[in-house]
């Protein structure tokens, strides 16, 4: 029996087949310093792909995984927000696919929509007050129908806070600005990037790093208007007493049914929750944790010396891809998918793989 299908075999037997393809480099060669991808599945499992290089924002497809459209450049930012979680953000509904990134040289929330991935429109600024958003950490979900939410740090008030903007028509008109958090004492977290999901049934989750008399934990709201917010929920029952950003901001995801599931850091050890008073460890020695579902099943990457790790359900850790970091994470039914900055071919890159 060969090793390939023994690993096949070990992998059915607790409970789920690994069939994804290897991962795929999604950036031609010409195309050096590609990093902070983002990748986002349509409704008919279209998967779409954004990353930074540079001044320079890129948009590259495909519809099976394995075979990717030549990357098309967007537009260009001068001080483009990249590193650490900062970089472009991308969402697809039916019609329209919405690119936004960030600018340290303006401070504002740009954004570009296109019908078909190879014509593009830069919309007016989101952030509603010039400079507001230097700091460069943004999120970006929607429903895949035309709601879209993006969320971003903001220094309007001269105290880091979060604010939000929300479509209904996949990116191209935009309601006002709005405050989803401040903190009671001072700033939010001033370097860690807040992340937004919807839920099925059209719940709108928002998570964030606060900081609250020298605690640096995650926190949560939900939202089904972009209107009213749900009281800012702590989450786990451990706190992280801390001076510094840690920088690393967690992410939030939510099962067919509605459930939520976010993951997040805290000292040195990535944790997960079904509801926000609960909480259970993942893994020690990690950082930069994402989530998604394949179906019902929870997937749960994160980094861990040197190493993209990934947790499918209950089964145990596994090593995912050496050297991997910065996974950005999407699912549509019976499919997800991971892209993130890793090594092919000798050479740094962006890799993307289809998992079912």
């Amino acid at each position: 029996m060969s090793p390939t299908f023994q690993g096949l075999l070990a992998s059915c037997l607790l409970g789920w087949c690994a069939l994804e393809a290897a991962a795929v480099d999604v950036v031609p060669l010409d195309i050096t310093g590609a990093v902070q991808p983002q990748v986002t599945m349509g409704d008919d499992g279209r998967i779409h792909l954004t990353f930074g290089q540079g001044q320079a924002i890129f948009y590259t497809a495909s519809a099976d995984g394995t075979t990717f459209s030549p990357p098309i450049q967007v537009g260009r930012l001068e001080k483009l927000a990249l590193g650490m979680r900062r970089g472009p953000r991308i969402t697809a509904s039916k019609d329209t696919i919405l690119i936004t990134a960030l600018s340290h040289a303006d401070g504002n929330l740009h954004a570009w929509t296109s019908p078909d991935g190879r014509r593009w429109q830069e919309q007016p600024a989101l952030n509603s007050v010039p400079l507001s958003a230097r700091e460069g950490l943004q999120a970006l979900a929607g429903d895949g129908r035309g709601k879209v939410a993006v969320t971003w740090l903001d220094l309007r008030t001269g105290k880091m806070s979060l604010w939000a903007k929300f479509s209904l028509d996949g990116g191209r008109a935009w309601s006002e600005d709005r405050l989803v958090y401040a903190a009671p004492d001072g700033p939010i977290c001033q370097c860690c990037a807040p992340s937004v999901a919807f839920a099925p049934d059209g719940r709108i989750g928002i998570l964030w790093r606060n900081l609250v008399q020298g605690a640096r934990d995650l926190y949560a709201t939900e939202t089904t208007d972009g209107l009213h917010f749900s009281p800012a929920r702590k989450l786990g029952q451990g706190t992280w007493m801390l001076n510094g950003c840690p920088m690393d901001g967690g992410s939030l995801a939510y099962d067919p049914a509605g459930g939520w599931l976010p993951v997040w850091k805290r000292v040195r050890t990535v944790f997960a929750s079904d509801n926000a008073a609960q909480e259970r460890k993942v893994a020690d020695g990690a950082a930069q944790p994402v989530a998604t579902f394949l179906g019902s099943t929870p997937l749960i990457f994160w980094e861990s010396q040197g190493t993209l790790m990934l947790q499918r359900g209950s089964t145990p850790p596994q090593a995912f891809a050496p050297g991997g970091q910065y996974a950005s994470v999407a699912s549509r039914g019976p499919q997800a998918v991971v892209a993130f900055e890793g090594t092919a071919h000798g050479r740094k890159t962006i890799l993307c793989e289809l998992l079912r």
